[in-house]
């Protein structure tokens, strides 16, 4: 599984949605809320194996899922399993 598909599988669970997209905005159209965007980077970091900088974790720099997206390529590498 390479890095978006991880990423938008961790998206449809925790929203129940279907259909996302990179411009998926991760409040309005996915509804999480505050919680559900800390429970959202923990299990990014345990699926990708990494810790976060705290700096990179700030909820208002992730807006959409291509937000999240990029967050994770910038410390999975960017690999494509």
């Amino acid at each position: 599984m390479n890095i978006k598909e991880k990423v938008f599988t961790i998206l449809q669970d925790l929203s129940g949605a279907q259909d996302i997209e990179e411009k998926s905005s991760l409040q309005e159209e996915l509804a999480l809320d505050s919680l559900a965007l800390v429970f959202l980077l923990v299990e990014l970091e345990d699926s990708l194996e990494v810790e976060f900088d705290e700096s990179d974790m700030n909820p208002l720099e992730l807006v959409t899922a291509g937000d999240v997206l990029r967050l994770a390529e910038k410390y999975g590498g960017g690999n494509h399993e």
